[in-house]
């Protein structure tokens, strides 16, 4: 039982989730992720099970694509449509005001990481502090955007290194722009050679699916 699975995740389940789904049907041993998802969030989720979790932190470089829809003049405690409302405005920017900023999108950039995500406050999950109402200031990182493209009306294409959070650049880009904005959909079409294409649904998904594709 040792190989790499590319699960299709849905959105409004967590990464944890969709892991406990497939190891159960598959009734794999050990499986580990290889970059989680946002619960609101869907698209290619790579599950390493056996041996191949020894894997974890070098294939955790591998470089990630999203595709997201921002929606300019809201903001929310979350950062998408999940989040309670906590600011507005009235300035929504056109096509052209927002490829002016697009080349400040790309490259080492400084993010806010979102109160609502799973890393550690003083050995708390931020999410589980932001829930409670605990105040805390939101840590900031630097981030490696290697493309950022408008392909559509406010939908975005995102080529990314690990630790990139799509909400924090909506957020980003919003505050150059002079409004707020949320992510209210994520897609994430690649990590790395997996492909949203190749991505197995949770009914659908074998034992046949585990990839070997690089030695452990």
């Amino acid at each position: 039982m040792d190989g790499i699975l590319n699960i299709f995740k849905p959105s409004g389940m967590s990464s944890f989730q969709c892991l406990k789904i497939v190891k159960r049907k598959l009734n794999l041993d050990k499986v580990g992720f290889l970059g989680t998802l946002d619960p609101l969030a869907s698209g290619v989720l790579v599950l390493l099970c056996g041996r191949y979790t020894k894997m974890a932190d070098t294939l955790h470089q591998s470089t990630k694509v999203y595709q997201s829809v921002f929606t300019f003049g809201i903001e929310t405690t979350t950062l998408d449509n999940d989040g309670e409302i906590i600011a507005k405005s009235d300035v929504i920017p056109t096509r052209e005001q927002i490829e002016k900023v697009l080349p400040e999108m790309v490259g080492d950039i400084e993010i806010e990481v979102p109160k609502f995500s799973a890393v550690h406050i003083n050995g708390k999950r931020a999410y589980d502090l932001a829930r409670k109402g605990v105040e805390f200031e939101a840590p900031k990182r630097v981030v490696r955007i290697e493309r950022f493209e408008m392909i559509g009306e406010n939908t975005f294409e995102i080529e990314c290194q690990t630790g990139t959070y799509i909400r924090s650049l909506a957020k980003l880009m919003a505050q150059k722009l002079g409004t707020v904005a949320i992510a209210s959909t994520i897609i994430r079409t690649r990590v790395g050679d997996f492909d949203i294409k190749d991505a197995k649904s949770l009914e659908d998904v074998t034992i046949n699916d585990l990839k070997q594709k690089c030695a452990p």
